[in-house]
C-alpha cells in the first residue's frame, strides 16, 4: 500500500477507471502465451495495471475502457492511472522494484533499447496471430530500434506526429498571395510581403520558436530537408553530411535579415508563438499535428488559418518524404507482468479498429495504421485531416552516440543569429559528429547504420 501511494504521489496520478473485465470477442483467435490465462484459476478476476502519460485522449480512453470493463466483467480487472507528472521517474522506480504496471504507454523519454536490455518490456511476437500481423504489416511491426530490436517486436503503432506549414489565410490574402509557398524562395518572399502589408498592425510574415533549437528545427528545418530526400546523416554511407542543411539554413537566415521574423524569436517558446498566431500577428510558421487541438481549446481563435506541406527547395514535387515521428509504438507490456496473456487481451482490444478509428476521427492522433485510415470518417477537428500522411513516412532511427561539444541544433541557431559563419559551422559539425560515431563504434558502444539502397521517396510506398 505504501509503495502504491509513493508511485501515485510521485506521478500525481489520477485513477480513471477500475472495474471487472472479461474476454473480448476477438480474443478466441489469440494464442496462449506465458502459461497464464485471462481468468485466474481461483475464479477471481485477474487484476491489471495500466499507466499512461497521455491526457489528450483521456475522455475517449475512459469511454472505451469502461465499455471493455463492462463487457469483460469477472475475468480481468484493469486499474488505469494517468500520470500528470514524473511519469518516467515513477515508471523507472516501479520497474526497478519489479512492480511495473502490466501495460504502459511507450511514448516517453525512457529509451526503447535500454528497456529491452533491462527486460522491462515483453516481446509480442508469440502473442500476435496472422490477423494482427496482416493488419499492421511487416513494415510497421519491424521498425528497427523504434518498435523492434534483434528481430523481436515490442510494440505496435497507433499514431505519430506529422509536420506542416501553418498559415493565416487572411494575412496571405491581404498581402496579395494566392497560396502557401511551395519553394524556399517563395517562403522568403511571402514572409516579406506579409510583413510589409501588416506593418501598421505589427504583423510579421514568419515566426520561429528558437528558445529550444532542437524543437524549432524538428518542426520545420528537418521536414523540409527530408521532403527533398536528404538528411544530415547519409544513410547509404553511414556518414554525417551537414552540408545538405545549407540552403534551408540560409532561407531562415534571410527571413531574419529581411526583418520578416517575429521579434524575440531567439527566446520564443512554442506556446507564446501560438498565442501570437491566434491573435493574427503571424503569417506562417512550422509545427506539428497537435495544432488543431491547440486552436480548438488551448488558444481558441477566429482567424482563418490553414495547413500546407512544407516547401521543397525548388518548389517541385517531393523527391523524398516528410517524416512521421513516434508512429512506431504506443503501448508496452511489462516483461515482469504475472498476467501476460490477460495483458495481451487488454492490449489487443486497445489496438482494435473499434478504439483506433474514433481515436483518429476525434483528432487524438494522426493514424499510421492502414485499416484505420480506410475505415475512418473525416476527422471532426478543424484542419486535422491536412496532417494525415501523404508525402510522409517513418524514417530509420539515427545511431545514438556521444558527441563532444554543442548539439547541431544549437550550432545552427548561432548561424541564424549571425554569431557563426555557416561554412565554419558545417565543417565543425561534420568533424565532431563523424569523430563521435567512429570513436563509439570502435569502442563497441554503437552500430553504424548503413542502408546501401536507401531511397527516401520509396518509404512512402511501403
Amino acid at each position: 500500500m505504501k509503495k502504491n501511494m509513493r508511485y501515485a504521489s510521485m506521478a500525481l496520478s489520477l485513477v480513471l477507471a477500475s472495474s471487472a473485465l472479461a474476454a473480448c470477442g476477438q480474443n478466441d483467435k489469440t494464442p496462449a502465451a506465458s502459461g497464464d490465462s485471462a481468468a485466474s484459476g481461483s475464479g477471481q478476476a485477474v487484476k491489471l495495471k495500466f499507466w499512461t502519460n497521455a491526457r489528450h485522449d483521456a475522455d475517449l480512453m475512459k469511454e472505451k475502457i469502461d465499455k471493455f470493463n463492462e463487457t469483460h466483467k469477472g475475468k480481468i480487472e484493469v486499474e488505469t492511472q494517468i500520470m500528470t507528472d514524473n511519469y518516467e521517474q515513477a515508471l523507472q522506480t516501479a520497474i526497478q522494484a519489479d512492480e511495473a504496471p502490466d501495460v504502459f504507454n511507450a511514448k516517453m523519454k525512457l529509451k526503447f533499447e535500454d528497456l529491452v536490455k533491462m527486460k522491462a518490456i515483453e516481446p509480442l511476437d508469440s502473442y500476435m496471430n496472422d490477423d494482427v500481423t496482416k493488419r499492421f504489416g511487416e513494415n510497421l511491426l519491424k521498425l528497427d530500434r523504434q518498435n523492434a530490436l534483434d528481430g523481436k517486436t515490442y510494440s505496435l503503432p497507433n499514431y505519430g506526429t506529422t509536420w506542416r506549414l501553418i498559415y493565416n489565410k487572411d494575412l496571405f490574402a491581404k498581402a496579395g498571395i494566392a497560396e502557401p509557398p511551395k519553394s524556399l524562395s517563395e517562403l522568403v518572399e511571402d514572409a516579406k510581403k506579409i510583413t510589409e502589408a501588416g506593418k501598421a498592425d505589427n504583423v510579421y510574415g514568419f515566426a520561429l520558436n528558437m528558445k529550444t533549437p532542437a524543437a524549432a528545427f524538428e518542426r520545420g528545418l528537418l521536414p523540409m530537408v527530408r521532403l527533398d530526400g536528404k538528411d544530415y546523416y547519409d544513410w547509404k554511407t553511414g556518414q554525417y553530411t551537414f552540408d545538405v542543411l545549407k540552403p534551408y539554413v540560409q532561407t531562415l537566415k534571410q527571413i531574419v535579415d529581411n526583418k520578416s521574423m517575429l521579434p524575440g524569436y531567439e527566446s520564443l517558446d512554442i506556446d507564446p508563438l501560438r498565442n501570437q498566431f491566434a491573435a493574427g500577428k503571424i503569417g506562417m510558421y512550422f509545427s506539428l499535428s497537435a495544432e488543431p487541438g491547440v486552436y480548438d481549446s488551448q488558444f481558441p481563435t477566429k482567424i482563418n488559418w490553414g495547413v500546407a506541406q512544407v516547401p521543397t527547395v525548388d518548389g517541385q514535387a517531393p523527391k523524398g518524404a516528410n517524416y512521421i515521428n513516434g508512429g512506431a509504438s504506443w503501448l508496452y507490456m511489462s516483461g515482469k507482468s504475472k498476467n501476460k496473456q490477460a495483458a495481451w487481451e487488454f492490449m489487443n482490444y486497445l489496438y482494435s479498429d473499434e478504439v483506433l478509428v474514433p481515436y483518429y476521427e476525434q483528432g487524438k492522433g494522426v493514424s499510421v495504421v492502414p485499416s484505420v485510415v480506410e475505415k475512418a470518417k473525416e476527422p471532426t477537428l478543424k484542419n486535422f485531416k491536412d496532417f494525415a500522411p501523404k508525402d510522409d513516412a517513418m524514417w530509420p532511427a539515427y545511431p545514438v552516440h556521444k558527441v563532444e561539444g554543442k548539439p547541431w541544433q544549437n550550432v545552427i541557431s548561432e548561424v541564424i543569429l549571425g554569431l557563426t559563419p555557416l561554412d565554419n559551422a558545417i565543417q565543425d559539425l561534420n568533424k565532431r559528429y563523424n569523430d563521435g560515431l567512429n570513436t563509439e563504434e570502435k569502442a563497441g558502444n554503437v552500430k553504424r547504420v548503413v542502408i546501401p539502397d536507401f531511397d527516401a521517396h520509396a518509404l512512402i510506398k511501403k
